[in-house]
């Protein structure tokens, strides 16, 4: 009987040290996509629509976009007008994440960007169709975005759109 109550008592107690650790020592962390993704998605949707009064929602008012083709562009009103530039060049601007990661408070994703510049932009309208993919990197606070560094292959783009690079 004496060897039955010391095996019930260790037992017991492997039983409660495990309850312990599975409840208190190996709580995950919540996965980041399922409070970021939305935004991303939304963000997309914001590009691919035109619809950029729709940034004041997921855009933090004093946000800032960095492009390795211009100079960086500050607040929400500056990033409104990259997103319109874009559509006016591309009204059938179509863009798509490709891939993306989430962590706590950034996401980065590998996109693809495809659209005919038949509108006018920085340059005159070329009738082409292009396709190029970039990589961007979003820093979020407080449920909005608010920093965005995008890269791509603007030679591509010239390229496709026509334009050939002359050396020096």
């Amino acid at each position: 009987m004496k060897r039955f109550v010391q095996i019930i008592l260790k037992t017991g107690s492997l039983l409660l040290m495990i309850a312990v650790t599975m409840t208190t020592g190996c709580r995950q962390k919540p996965d980041p996509s399922l409070k970021l993704k939305p935004l991303v998605d939304k963000y997309v949707e914001i590009w691919n629509s035109g619809n950029v009064t729709d940034l004041d929602a997921i855009v933090a008012s004093n946000s800032v976009y960095h492009s390795n083709q211009s100079a960086d562009v500050n607040g929400i009103d500056g990033l409104k007008k990259v997103i319109s530039g874009f559509r006016a060049a591309y009204p059938d601007l179509k863009l798509v994440v490709d891939d993306g990661v989430y962590a706590e408070s950034e996401s980065a994703g590998r996109w693809t960007l495809t659209g005919t510049n038949t509108g006018s932009g920085e340059m005159p309208a070329t009738g082409k169709r292009v396709k190029i993919w970039g990589i961007s990197m979003l820093h979020f606070a407080n449920g909005k975005i608010t920093e965005e560094w995008v890269g791509f292959d603007n030679q591509s783009l010239m390229e496709q759109l026509g334009y050939t690079m002359t050396p020096p």
